[in-house]
């Protein structure tokens, strides 16, 4: 795949990740490395419900609410989405280009 001449590199990216996620993405080795020993992993999202309007403060996020909950009591049990999530790329065509 290539790219088009003046493509916004967000653009190309997008279009990398469904072949080439392994490749462009930290693997976990990657990422433990980065992040204490000590320090356990609780809890990763590859999706989640993200508030739609800039306004809404996190604390009003059900996604942020329970991800709270889940940090400072260790259960991962406690994230349990009510709602589909909305992460996918294609739900946010103005990323990027802030």
């Amino acid at each position: 795949m290539e790219a088009e001449p003046g493509e916004p590199l967000e653009v190309v990216f997008r279009r990398l990740v469904p072949e080439y996620r392994d490749l462009i993405l930290a693997d976990e080795a990657e990422v433990r490395s980065r992040i204490p020993r000590d320090l356990p992993k609780v809890l990763q999202l590859e999706e989640w419900r993200q508030p739609e309007d800039i306004e809404t403060p996190p604390s009003t996020s059900e996604t942020y609410q329970q991800i709270a909950e889940v940090l400072a009591s260790g259960d991962v049990r406690r994230y349990r989405p009510s709602h589909s999530p909305n992460t996918h790329w294609s739900n946010w065509p103005d990323s990027g280009t802030l």
